[in-house]
């Protein structure tokens, strides 16, 4: 129970001022009072708490200390001494249920019980509090209806309280009398008060679910039956009757659609496999979609609801669905898991749908540089080159103007997708750009950056800056060397420096903390050094060395090719031939050994695809 609840205060201070005035006005009987009228009026509290205890140890049956006790807690209350006012309230509470006090009125009982049940409720003694305010309450003759309405008021304060605290007994208490005397305006407080501390309790959920369902059809339009209709089902869930759990979670979505506790329920499946769903989520879901009334739905509700439309096949749906997510999703979070879960529930074609809208988008399309930079990620790590380079053409014509949602990490994706496709030239015009415009200092982007322009490039100067910059970039780390000595030997050869080629290429081959794979090319180029300068024998034994340096790698069957090459430079067919057998024995599928067919026809005309003897 919220702050809304809590009784206003009109009552107490009518109360409190009432009985002031009468105290004000009581005679006190002479001699007995006197003493303590006098120190109460002079603020010596201290000495009048002493004197009115001693006068209620003495008190005969003829003597009413009710007004003077009130008197003394009405002073201590005005001083805030909260524990203080309550007893002297609680000894006038007692005091006016002794025959002394047969003369007082009902009004005047019922003031002192309320501002009795005031300071209590004020000092945290609330079971004192409900048991001054029981007799108001349960009693018909008691109190008047304004009294008696609020000392209801009351209840529902300490009921509130109670909840607050997690003292349910309390409240549960309190909640009762409140319902025993509500009027229509506290009624439904009442009930939902005593369903509440029920359901909080979690220790008799059918009780709880009886008492919420009991409210919300008694009060279907109150402001709260949508919360308490959504409290049912889960206490229902709680006493193991899914199905019914089940029926009003649909009754709250068909009456309360545009309800807070509607779109609780739905964000409350946002993390469960669309088969654990109910029906009545998903309805409600797709009719929010189709109509486009997604305000209210964060990622997570919107990630199932795509995945929801997919299964269905709403077009419609989907497609509201999937520009509410793209534009929502700053983070790209969400767009990532959503096309890996497309995906793996193989619905790649409704992946590839929604990236390429991410990766490609028209002008009118918002979409988040983080949901952008997801679904290029997603195409790379899928291979979906193609789609990227497509996006890339469009965005060319725009390099120097890019739109805030192509990052340079979408940048980067679009030119490793050309290079991939073996569009190296229009690649290294991204590459440029990125290193020249955007100011990209990591290695990789450098590193491919000089790659391309050692490449295509037309200015070799141009080429050398970039490796220079590669360099500089490498950490000192051995495999990032050994990548720039590669291009830096490769730019030798385009420079037909072989020497310095060959230098930088051994190089690498004796760096034995890089990868096999990456020696052996490199010994590769040492043999291709050899061959661009006819020396075929030094190719051979160059190319020979591979094998032992990377034995199954795709290095061997290039490097085989090569030296059958240079056998056959050197008149040698028969070793040519050899080289080529084994080459199509042992690499059969690789594009080597198309090659290696084609140069065994040409050995030997007599056998236009190869010799079988040969290849065993």
């Amino acid at each position: 129970m919220n702050s809304k609840y809590q009784t206003p205060k009109i009552w107490i201070r009518l109360a409190t001022c009432t009985l002031y005035l009468f105290i004000c006005t009581h005679a006190l009987h002479a001699g007995e009072f006197a003493r303590l009228d006098e120190l109460i009026a002079a603020g010596d509290l201290n000495k009048a708490a002493n004197e009115a205890r001693s006068l209620d140890a003495k008190a005969g049956p003829t003597i009413d200390l009710t007004m003077p006790m009130a008197r003394l807690g009405r002073a201590y209350e005005k001083q805030n001494d909260l524990p203080q006012a309550a007893e002297f309230y609680s000894r006038a509470v007692i005091a006016s249920e002794q025959p002394a006090a047969s003369s007082l009125s009902r009004d005047k009982v019922s003031l002192v019980r309320l501002a009795a049940a005031g300071a209590m409720t004020a000092a945290g003694k609330l079971t004192e509090a409900i048991n001054t305010l029981r007799g108001l309450i349960e009693s018909p003759s008691a109190a008047g209806d304004a009294q008696v309405q609020a000392a209801v008021g009351m209840c529902l304060n300490i009921g509130s309280t109670g909840l607050a605290t997690g003292d349910f007994a309390t409240a549960a208490e309190a909640y009762r009398l409140a319902e025993f005397a509500a009027d229509e305006r506290q009624r439904p407080i009442a009930m939902l008060g005593s369903a509440w501390t029920v359901a909080v309790s979690q220790v008799r959920p059918l009780e709880a679910a009886q008492k919420l369902a009991a409210f919300v059809q008694a009060y279907p339009g109150h402001a709260d039956a949508a919360r308490a209709t959504r409290a049912c089902a889960e206490c229902l869930r709680q006493a193991d009757r899914p199905a019914d759990a089940n029926a009003m979670l649909a009754d709250l979505l068909d009456r309360w659609p545009e309800s807070d506790s509607a779109l609780e329920v739905v964000r409350g499946y946002s993390d469960l496999a669309s088969d654990l769903i109910p029906p009545s989520v998903r309805s409600w879901v797709m009719a929010k979609a189709k109509s486009n009334d997604l305000r209210s739905f964060d990622a997570k509700a919107t990630t199932m609801g795509l995945l929801i439309a997919t299964e269905v096949g709403d077009q419609e749906a989907w497609a509201n669905l999937a520009r509410h997510l793209a534009a929502m999703d700053q983070s790209g979070n969400s767009v990532a898991d959503l096309l890996n879960s497309l995906t793996e529930k193989n619905h790649s074609d409704q992946a590839e749908r929604f990236a390429a809208s991410l990766i490609s988008p028209s002008d009118v399309d918002k979409v988040s540089p983080g949901g952008r930079e997801a679904a290029c990620r997603w195409a790379g790590r899928n291979q979906r080159w193609s789609m990227l380079a497509l996006a890339s053409e469009s965005a060319i014509a725009k390099l120097d103007s890019p739109p805030p949602n192509r990052t340079d990490v979408v940048e980067r994706l679009f030119a490793e997708s050309l290079m991939q496709l073996g569009r190296v030239n229009e690649a290294s015009r991204w590459w440029n750009y990125l290193v020249d415009v955007r100011q990209s200092t990591d290695f990789a982007t450098l590193l491919r950056c000089a790659e391309a322009e050692t490449s295509v490039g037309d200015d070799v100067s141009l080429a050398g800056q970039r490796i220079s910059l590669a360099r500089a970039a490498t950490g000192d780390e051995p495999f990032n060397t050994a990548l720039v000595d590669m291009l830096a030997a490769e730019l030798a050869i385009r420079k037909t420096r072989f020497e310095e080629a060959r230098s930088l290429l051994e190089s690498v081959v004796r760096t034995g903390e890089i990868d096999a794979t990456l020696r052996g090319r490199a010994q590769w180029l040492i043999g291709e050094t050899h061959y661009l300068q006819a020396q075929f024998g030094e190719a051979i034994e160059a190319y020979r060395r591979v094998e032992g340096i990377d034995g199954g790698g795709v290095w061997v069957s290039a490097s085989l090719v090569q030296a059958g090459k240079s056998f056959e430079q050197l008149g040698r067919t028969r070793e040519a031939a050899v080289c080529y057998g084994t080459l199509i024995g042992r690499f059969a599928d690789s594009s080597h050994a198309e090659i290696a067919r084609k140069r065994m026809a040409a050995i030997d005309p007599s056998n236009p695809t190869s010799n079988s003897s040969i290849r065993r």
